[in-house]
């Protein structure tokens, strides 16, 4: 019985320990990832900007305050991708804003999936 105890112990420990490290652990390598609000011209919106190293995978689009953007190749500068989010605009005629209810993260392809990835945003105030 005196053997048991601490074997259930270590056991859990290092169970615990796994479940820390694969929950924390990330899909993608994002560094720099702010986000800005705009309002100028009768728009309104974020400029999200986030880097990305692995070339392997394509962000799709970003979910910044539930508003969703697509992503193109206009986006990325290098690295870098910034993204024009607009939440409000009378400049596009009939844009429709697209919604989401997930957290703020960017969606991703990689081998011709789709996935998505919680990201958190630092807000930069002027």
């Amino acid at each position: 019985m005196k053997n048991s105890i601490p074997k259930t112990f270590f056991l859990l420990f290092y169970f615990g320990l796994f479940f820390l490290f694969s929950c924390s652990r990330q899909l993608l390598d994002i560094q720099n990832q702010t986000y800005k609000n705009y309002n100028k011209n009768n728009e309104r919106g974020y400029v999200v900007s986030f880097e990305l190293n692995d070339t392997a995978i394509v962000p799709k689009s970003v979910v910044i305050n539930g508003i969703v953007q697509d992503i193109s190749k206009a986006n990325k500068i290098g690295d870098t991708y910034q993204v024009n989010v607009i939440a409000q605009t009378t400049l596009i005629h009939n844009y429709q804003v697209k919604f989401d209810k997930k957290e703020n993260g960017i969606y991703f392809e990689k081998n011709s999936n789709i996935f998505f990835q919680p990201v958190k945003f630092k807000l930069i105030t002027n």
